[in-house]
């Protein structure tokens, strides 16, 4: 099955397994649309052997934008091909197919680098290809870490144990009497400490094999084992994807990170809660400025240990790189946490 288009391959394919789905049959109520993106079909075509980063060298070290673009165009090439003339799809449609593409390939490519980093947590076995540096920190089954891929909506809170949610559900009641509130907007991903009483499963020491439906649906459904047993201190990173950054979504990470960085260093006393916004296309806007602003509720007491609410602006180069990155940051962060 191919990562670059392939006529033979495309004229096989099922109409269920297709990129596009066809629509000029079965309207949808007062929508226009004529043909659809198929997300999930289109990354298990362009990745049905593979995660990047943990491919061959040429994949591995491929323009990570050109990578996340790989979907879109051999989905639009499908449908020029089976539809000739007829093919079209909206500029809104591809931009937010798109967004989602770039969420999910950079979370299974950094479910993989934890994978392979709690193998060694676990069993002191490093794999030798591709090849990446041995951690430094000491294996430790208490070191072991979740990349979960959260749903859009998803209430990140729901992920603490019950006292956590309870002292923030309190928080928010006092405000709701004086009719406020702390919403709270979701990151795309959260990696956490594994619970003590889940460090055994081997699921979070698997790498996935591909991106084919089974591997997105245990993407999407990880953070369900983990909900409700997340101590404050254990979510260590979250990120936001966007795969282009406009001045009216600039400020959405910012809110993000410092509700966060309020409800669980603020109010429950956890260690500093690092946020992250990986782009692709940082240039019109002042993201690189906007993003050096300080954590809010800690310039408001007046901490010594104040921090920015967005850790870095980050635009990766490869696949590789994001995996290089996520081992340098897990042995900084992990180091932190006593071996048992």
């Amino acid at each position: 099955m191919p990562f670059a288009f392939s006529e033979v391959k495309t004229k096989a394919l099922k109409d269920e397994d297709r990129c596009i789905t066809d629509l000029r049959d079965a309207p949808i109520k007062n929508r226009k649309t004529k043909f659809r993106l198929a997300q999930q079909n289109m990354l298990a075509y362009t990745f049905p052997s593979f995660i990047p980063g943990f491919a061959a060298a040429g994949i591995n070290g491929m323009p990570y934008d050109e990578i996340i673009a790989r979907p879109l165009e051999n989905a639009k090439r499908e449908g020029e091909l089976l539809h000739d003339v007829d093919f079209s799809v909206s500029s809104s449609a591809e931009a937010k197919v798109a967004g989602d593409i770039f969420e999910i390939v950079s979370s299974s490519v950094m479910w993989n680098a934890a994978a392979r980093w709690n193998k060694y947590m676990t069993t002191g076995q490093w794999a030798a290809s591709p090849k990446y540096a041995r951690p430094k920190v000491q294996p430790s089954s208490s070191r072991q870490v979740a990349v979960l891929n959260l749903p859009r909506d998803y209430d990140w809170v729901q992920l603490l144990v019950p006292e956590a949610r309870d002292k923030i559900a309190a928080i928010r009641q006092g405000l709701g009497d004086k009719k406020l509130g702390l919403p709270t907007s979701t990151p795309d991903l959260a990696m956490v400490v594994v619970p003590e009483e889940l460090r055994g499963l081997d699921l979070w020491s698997t790498e996935l094999p591909n991106l084919d439906h089974p591997a997105q649906a245990e993407l999407r459904e990880a953070h369900k084992l983990i909900q409700g047993r997340v101590e404050p201190g254990e979510i260590i990173l979250a990120v936001a994807f966007k795969k282009s950054l406009r001045s009216d979504r600039l400020y959405q990470p910012l809110y993000e990170a410092n509700v966060m960085q309020l409800l669980l260093e603020g109010r429950l006393g956890a260690p500093r809660v690092d946020f992250e916004v990986h782009t692709l296309a940082p240039e019109g806007t002042d993201a690189v400025n906007t993003y050096t602003a300080a954590s809010l509720y800690a310039v408001a007491e007046d901490r010594e240990d104040v921090h920015r609410a967005v850790r870095e602006l980050y635009v990766p180069s490869t696949a590789s790189d994001i995996v290089k990155r996520v081992f340098g940051f897990l042995n900084e962060r992990m180091s932190l946490v006593d071996a048992a």
